[in-house]
């Protein structure tokens, strides 16, 4: 089973805030998940082929490359940032260091 030590430590890392009690709760909901997913394991399949996806269709990838925005796009988009600097616009800090 998971600790709460190693759960606190996930968490972290994924910057997720978590109470005391929800630090408690959480490895044994995991490792009842966990156990779920090692029941699925072992379904018998039959003849069935290892797939990613049941569905039967391609993706369909569009080509990367800039495209022109009208002058009112630009502005909606400016405005929909909480903080901006002349024409940049700002956002928190992702990575540290």
């Amino acid at each position: 089973m998971i600790t709460p030590e190693e759960i606190k430590r996930l968490f972290e890392l994924s910057r997720i805030e978590a109470s005391a009690e929800e630090l408690e709760k959480f490895p044994k909901e995991l490792d009842s998940i966990l156990k779920y997913v090692e029941k699925l394991k072992s379904a018998p399949l039959g003849d069935l082929p290892p797939t990613l996806s049941f569905v039967a269709e391609t993706t369909e990838f569009r080509k990367d490359g800039a495209y022109p925005l009208d002058a009112a796009d630009v502005e909606f988009l400016k405005n929909s940032f909480p903080e901006r600097e002349a024409d940049y616009l700002k956002t928190k800090k992702v990575f540290e260091g």
